[in-house]
């Protein structure tokens, strides 16, 4: 496989790595050593479970040394390495609930771990609600309780138990259609990095909008996806738009004289959009 540079690769080698160890208590204990505190150097860690891997799985031999020479060599790369380690348990668990593929890898970016900058309990939060929001009624419950019994402390169930949160309603934001359409996944980020930060400033629907779309405006995309942005169930936005050329004029012309929307996009669309938001 490709050197694992994402934490969701990471994953991907440490779930194929425990369904090729010999016993549960190998894996534990291959696993315990890549979490912290740690003893020893990584090449130390390297050095110790070669033989293991020599012996019972050498397919996987190279890209282990291949996983841990980059953790050697970079801080960065080994404290991913690290916190992926430590939400292995985690994340398989709730991988067993997911449909495909996609689910999982939403999963693993709502947690933030690829993330350069810190990221708070709160933060991690709010893209899990979202995500939350996406599965059927059924998995989101099994999901709910394994995330809510780990010892991150992401959730409560008081978070869980909040109506106007956690009813599948419509107007969610569907992320599966939105990552399909970005077709990106560094933009796609960048676009939740958004959500997550405008949700927990309270910052209007609106106005998330317009970062989103000037976020994508050059992908030729917008089109696809204003339709899905529109159906997010969000609290009033206080605003009130009389016309498109109010709402350009306050949101636009008045905040560093930005040409029109209509230039970009096409003007009956954004029309539309204001008037389920002001209803």
């Amino acid at each position: 496989m490709p050197h694992p540079h994402s934490a969701l690769q990471i994953y991907q080698f440490l779930s194929t790595l425990h369904q090729s160890c010999p016993n549960k208590e190998t894996f534990d204990a291959i696993l315990l050593s890549l979490q912290t505190p740690r003893f020893t150097p990584v090449n130390t860690i390297t050095e110790r479970w070669t033989p293991t891997f020599q012996t019972y799985m050498p397919h996987l031999l190279a890209d282990f040394q291949q996983l841990m020479a980059g953790a050697a060599r970079s801080q960065e790369y080994d404290a991913l390495v690290i916190k992926v380690s430590e939400h292995y348990p985690l994340i398989y668990r709730v991988s067993c609930f997911l449909e495909n593929d996609l689910e999982l890898e939403l999963f693993v970016r709502c947690l933030c771990l690829d993330s350069a900058t810190p990221v708070n309990k709160d933060e991690v939060k709010q893209t899990l609600m979202q995500f939350f929001r996406e599965l059927p009624q059924d998995a989101r419950e099994y999901v709910q309780e394994i995330v809510m019994d780990d010892h991150h402390g992401y959730l409560s169930r008081e978070d869980c138990m909040a109506d106007d949160n956690m009813q599948p309603a419509d107007g969610f934001l569907d992320l599966d259609k939105v990552y399909q359409i970005i077709n990106d996944p560094d933009v796609f980020d960048q676009l939740m990095a958004i959500i997550q930060t405008n949700t927990a400033r309270g910052v209007i629907w609106s106005q998330t909008i317009q970062e989103i779309y000037e976020l994508v405006a050059t992908m030729g995309i917008w089109e696809q996806l204003a339709p899905l942005l529109q159906q997010v169930q969000v609290k009033a936005d206080p605003n009130q738009y009389e016309s498109y050329e109010d709402y350009v004029q306050k949101n636009f012309l008045d905040n560093g004289g930005q040409q029109y929307l209509d230039d970009e996009i096409n003007r009956a669309q954004v029309e539309h959009m204001l008037g389920n938001l002001t209803m």
